[in-house]
């Protein structure tokens, strides 16, 4: 912002307080400063009547296009800020009364009215920091309240109330350095932690057959066992029909030899034992057994006919996912 200090005025400002508003005194001045300033149209000179050729030929003329004035330009973008900042659009207020400003030529008549404009900027930047919390807008009150100052001496001829102005200036810059320090000792949000990268899809293994239940095992070695007993006792069985058979010969032992006799008897009767108890539980045991034997490799074949059927699983893979069949053959 630029230190230059306006041309001094003549005249004797309005004294101010602070917010630009209708109401506001800055906003009187302001209107003060500019209907005295450039309010006054041009001076109207009363002619003589001309002669009947110099009144055509002056209607003949075309008229000079109408000159803008930039005074009540300015007035109309004064106007039109103060509506944004009494809206709260204080942007819209910065942005209006910057216009303005540009528009107000820097003549002595005029230097007390861009001094009044550069105050409610900076009102109006401090009002936009405690909107959106920028602290550039603080820095730049900063500098507009400085540049105000140094302009003063053109809104107040008394010493006393000038002095007495910038002791009021001095003691709202002192109110935004304090607002600027806090505002930049507090510590900047940290960023929010990057989402982490999405986990790769890891295609499952393969599953590979195990071998093929067996549930007819234990029915096919309890089978089996039983079968050997069986074939066991069908050995003592035969043993003992063997040992009965020789007993019952008599030929070779004496007609008198009431010992040996008696030996034979009891050796047939053994093996007579023998032979009967061997063929009840020979008999018993070895078909229970081949029974069991077969039931049992009948559940084997069957359980391995449902192993070689195949199998619908869930896939899942870098590009996709869908389902598998697998089987044995």
């Amino acid at each position: 912002m630029s230190e230059d200090v306006p041309v001094l005025l003549s005249s004797r400002a309005s004294r101010l307080d602070g917010s630009p508003c209708s109401s506001n005194p800055f906003s009187l001045g302001l209107g003060l400063c500019l209907g005295l300033g450039f309010g006054l149209g041009p001076s109207q000179i009363a002619l003589a009547a001309p002669e009947t050729q110099v009144e055509a030929q002056v209607d003949a003329q075309p008229e000079p296009p109408p000159v803008q004035d930039p005074t009540k330009e300015a007035k109309a973008l004064f106007r039109r800020g103060q509506a944004k900042y009494e809206t709260a659009d204080y942007k819209g207020a910065i942005e209006l009364w910057t216009d303005a400003y540009t528009l107000v030529d820097p003549t002595p008549e005029n230097a007390s009215i861009k001094a009044l404009l550069i105050y409610n900027l900076a009102q109006a930047h401090v009002k936009a920091f405690e909107l959106d919390e920028d602290v550039i807008h603080l820095k730049q009150a900063q500098q507009l309240l400085e540049t105000f100052k140094s302009g003063v001496v053109l809104l107040y001829e008394d010493e006393a109330d000038q002095a007495e102005e910038a002791r009021k200036i001095d003691a709202r810059i002192a109110e935004i350095d304090a607002r600027l320090a806090e505002a930049e000792a507090q510590p900047e949000p940290e960023p929010e932690p990057e989402p982490p990268p999405p986990a790769l899809a890891v295609e499952p293994e393969p599953r590979t057959p195990g071998p093929a239940p067996r549930p007819g095992a234990p029915l096919i070695g309890a089978g089996a066992t039983l079968a050997a007993v069986g074939l066991a006792f069908g050995g003592i069985a035969i043993a003992g029909a063997v040992i009965g058979s020789q007993a019952n010969d008599l030929s070779e032992i004496d007609y008198l030899d009431f010992e040996d006799r008696q030996e034979a008897f009891r050796s047939g009767s053994i093996g007579n034992g023998m032979a009967v108890s061997g063929l009840v539980i020979g008999g018993l045991m070895l078909p229970t057994g081949i029974a069991l034997i077969a039931v049992g490799v009948k559940r084997n074949k069957r359980a391995a006919n449902l192993g070689s059927r195949a199998l619908v699983l869930p896939s899942l893979g870098p590009r996709g996912a869908g389902l598998s069949i697998q089987g044995r053959f």
